[in-house]
């Protein structure tokens, strides 16, 4: 192949490449599900758990133990979860009463 037919070449043979490693607007806009899945302990919970507005501020009337150092208690539908405030990582669950 001649040199200035090269470069073309390249460029056409390489788009294919380009436009699938552009994400598509549908999954740039995918937010996760708060109760699509089953979460355990060592599980990561969804972001908005990790906020402060998301923090139960009576867990002690709800007869649940003092969070431990960077965490808070959250409702999650009918359960009391301990979540860690850096990572998000789940350290508890307590059925909600």
């Amino acid at each position: 192949m001649k040199a200035n037919h090269l470069l073309p070449a390249l460029l056409l043979a390489s788009l294919p490449m380009m436009t699938l490693a552009a994400p598509s607007a549908e999954e740039s806009i995918k937010a996760p599900e708060t109760h699509n899945r089953e979460l355990k302990v060592g599980d990561k919970a969804p972001d908005q758990y990790k906020r402060d507005d998301a923090a139960l501020s009576d867990w002690k009337a709800k007869g649940l133990p003092a969070p431990e150092k960077e965490s808070h208690w959250v409702r999650m539908g009918d359960h009391y979860v301990l979540v860690q405030t850096t990572n998000g990582v789940v350290l508890a669950i307590h059925p909600a009463s």
